[in-house]
């Protein structure tokens, strides 16, 4: 059988409390008796709705108008969840409510013990994973980091289209020969960009750079190291592919970087963890905090 309110504060009695008790640091007697220091907003057989309840719900910056609609529709809520409450706990079998009761106190352990872990590892986590660190993860485990983008590493050089040694610089691009590599450095020492071929980019990257459509098949030219050239009003482009990697194929380093460190990151929270839980066994122990019955 539903319970009755044994109390109910009407709307314009509400609207009152809104506007002396929440939007102001007054409250209002009518409300309250004289000495009650948290006032009543709402009350059902199994509880009471105080105005620091409300008070902890309600958003920062609301307008005045809003949040007078909107306690009113919180008060509103609590009282149909409180019936509803009442009713449940007529109607379900009392097995039942302690095994609800269980999992609620086994929740709150949860998460009580999950924001103690959290708060442990914000206060002794170090963050900074040497490269060193990072490199030796990548040559082992490598092929566990996969390309979702083509990746090229190329010869790219932007110059200004009246670049007095073009054919040199065709050549030196185009050049195999490690002792190029510091010919074509010096020449393109002016350049408006140069990427001597040591970096791995995204290959849609790489065609960002280039004036619109100006690659008509990038990915063919990319797996086959092919050398391209172009040009438009303000500058001469030349670059020459020196090595692909396709999608799903290993990801290179720089590439991998980011996700390693998470990686190393998370191992040493884990680490912080299972040291956190032996330390806290091992001094329950010797302070003889525990008792077990079983072993």
């Amino acid at each position: 059988m539903m319970r009755r309110i044994l109390k109910k504060t009407t709307n314009a009695g509400l609207k009152t409390l809104i506007v002396c008790a929440i939007l102001s640091s007054q409250s209002c007697s009518l409300l309250h008796k004289p000495n009650d220091a948290d006032p009543i907003m709402a009350r059902t057989e199994l509880g009471v709705l105080t105005l620091s309840q409300v008070r902890a719900v309600v958003p920062n910056n609301i307008h005045d108008l809003d949040s007078v609609q909107f306690v009113q529709s919180y008060v509103d809520r609590w009282i149909h969840n409180q019936l509803l409450l009442e009713n449940a706990m007529e109607y379900v079998d009392k097995e039942t409510q302690r095994s609800v009761n269980q999992m609620v106190a086994d929740y709150h352990t949860t998460l009580l013990v999950h924001k103690y872990k959290q708060m442990y590892i914000e206060e002794k986590l170090d963050t900074v994973i040497p490269d060193s660190k990072i490199e030796e993860h990548y040559s082992q485990y490598g092929n566990n980091f996969l390309l979702d983008s083509a990746a090229v590493r190329t010869v790219f050089i932007k110059v200004a289209p009246d670049f007095k040694e073009k054919n040199k610089l065709r050549r030196l691009v185009r050049s195999t020969n490690p002792d190029d590599a510091e010919q074509l450095a010096a020449l393109c020492a002016n350049a408006l960009y140069f990427d001597n071929g040591n970096n791995w980019h995204y290959l849609s990257t790489i065609t960002s750079m280039l004036p619109q459509n100006a690659m008509s098949n990038p990915m063919s030219m990319a797996r086959n190291g092919r050398f391209f050239e172009t040009q438009d009003d303000s500058t001469l482009y030349m670059l020459m592919f020196c090595e692909f990697r396709d999608v799903n194929e290993q990801a290179p380093l720089v590439f991998a970087k980011n996700k390693i460190r998470e990686i190393l990151i998370n191992h040493r929270k884990n680490d912080l963890i299972k040291n956190l839980e032996i330390q806290v066994y091992i001094d329950a122990v010797n302070k003889q905090r525990f008792t077990n019955y079983v072993n």
